[in-house]
């Protein structure tokens, strides 16, 4: 058995906490603010929401996990009404996936068959170590370069596809799952709403309890959970912490974003702007009246290449892209935006202009009248213990390092991890619970 401390307690942390402990290590996690990361609960009047990750995909990911702790699987997975959503493009309404009865339906299916090759193959790719060495993780890669060829980006493999304008411009959106458009996104995001072809879920209790199941399985294989106790500097595996304590471990494993980890550790690092993935103004909304939207609504920007280019230069763009969620009484509208770590109010004008865009193209121009009380979380708030700015998934990384084909550096250094959504590539759920079963592999085959 070996002392293990894991710097950072959000989903990725605490995940990995429950793995170790799992098999004999004394695992204490140091948690600056509460358990959760982006994952928590924030009340709205007398209204309970759950922020962060709004879907639940690729829940083969999650029963692999699971699998590897030994338990059955306690959540209560439901299937989304909807799927992805009904993405309203320039050239007109999509729904993900497209239904029979649609004009698109033939080109929907003949994207869906394109990617089929690779399906088998995901789970492998999203939760083994990346190496060459792998005989399963080089099946996967092969399928992979099957499906993409020579068309490393999501732009790219679109055009490839000739699709119909109105397809395209839904698929595209997903390039944003990366924090990226799709000039720079891996064409592995192109090929998401194929791959999931309308699997998405929720837990019955709400996204919450993917929190309440890791900490009740972390607890139950010894893991202490220190909230409130933030990391100030690191040597070696010492740690120190505010308040003067000092803790040394065998091994430590930071669950922060790299640029925190690195400042540390006192070394120097860089984040230009435009080297960054997007933030979010996210508004939590209850509403006086349901509206008449379906689960999600997805408005993406008019001109991903405008998008692309406010980014890269930190400023804000004519359109972006913006999710709803109606669950009424709840809606939760986020809105993309560059890693400025700016605080803007509800009643800045360019919020304002998204909103009355993205009701105006929803059909729904009750959406603000319709509120009763709200609250919001800015790229300010993301910055608090994040990728400088509040870029949600950290720095973004070439088209080429994106994917799950480039070797991440989890083994930063003797004694110390790195595990998370600014290590593992892309984000969302399967990112991190993929990139905790990574990490726990690498570390289990230097343990024997």
């Amino acid at each position: 058995m070996r002392s293990v401390g894991i710097i950072g307690g959000g989903l990725a942390g605490v995940a990995l906490a429950a793995l170790l402990g799992g098999r004999g290590h004394a695992v204490t996690v140091y948690e600056r603010d509460r358990a959760g990361g982006k994952l928590r609960r924030e009340q709205v009047g007398a209204v309970t929401f759950d922020t962060g990750p709004s879907l639940f995909t690729f829940p083969e990911v999650w029963r692999a996990y699971v699998e590897r702790v030994g338990e059955p699987d306690p959540l209560d997975l439901r299937p989304l009404p909807g799927g992805l959503g009904v993405h309203h493009t320039p050239f007109g309404p999509v729904p993900l996936p497209v239904p029979p009865d649609h004009p698109l339906h033939p080109h929907w299916r003949s994207y869906v068959r394109t990617a089929a090759p690779l399906r088998p193959h995901l789970t492998t790719l999203l939760t083994t170590p990346p190496r060459v060495t792998d005989p399963a993780f080089l099946r996967a890669a092969r399928a992979l370069f099957g499906v993409t060829g020579r068309h490393p980006t999501a732009h790219a493999w679109l055009r490839a596809q000739r699709l119909p304008p109105a397809l395209e411009h839904a698929l595209a959106t997903h390039a944003l799952n990366a924090g990226v458009t799709p000039w720079d996104a891996p064409a592995l995001y192109a090929l998401i709403p194929a791959l999931l072809d309308g699997q998405v879920y929720r837990p019955a209790a709400g996204m919450g309890a993917l929190l309440d199941t890791l900490l009740a399985l972390a607890g139950r294989r010894g893991v202490v959970i220190r909230t409130g106790c933030a990391v100030t500097g690191l040597r070696a595996t010492t740690l120190e912490l505010d308040g003067g304590e000092t803790v040394r471990h065998d091994v430590l494993v930071s669950a922060i974003d790299p640029t925190r980890l690195a400042a540390l550790r006192r070394h120097s690092t860089r984040s230009p702007v435009g080297r960054r993935t997007v933030s979010g103004f996210v508004l939590y909304g209850v509403l006086d009246r349901p509206l008449p939207l379906p689960y999600t609504s997805i408005v993406p920007p008019d001109d991903f290449r405008a998008l692309r280019r406010a980014l890269r230069a930190g400023a804000l763009p004519d359109s972006t892209l913006t999710m709803v969620h109606h669950d009424p009484p709840r809606v939760t509208v986020l809105i993309s935006m560059p890693a400025t770590g700016a605080a803007p109010s509800p009643d800045h004008p360019w919020v304002q202009a998204e909103l009355r865009r993205v009701a105006r193209r929803l059909d729904v121009p009750d959406l603000l009248p319709a509120l009763r009380d709200a609250r919001t979380l800015t790229p300010a708030h993301y910055v608090l213990g994040g990728h400088p700015g509040g870029a949600i998934y950290g720095a973004a990384a070439p088209a080429w390092r994106a994917g799950p084909l480039h070797p991440q550096p989890y083994h930063v250094a003797p004694g110390l991890w790195q595990v998370g959504t600014g290590v593992h590539p892309g984000g969302g759920i399967p990112a991190i619970l993929g990139g905790a079963l990574i990490v726990n592999t690498l570390m289990a085959e230097r343990d024997r």
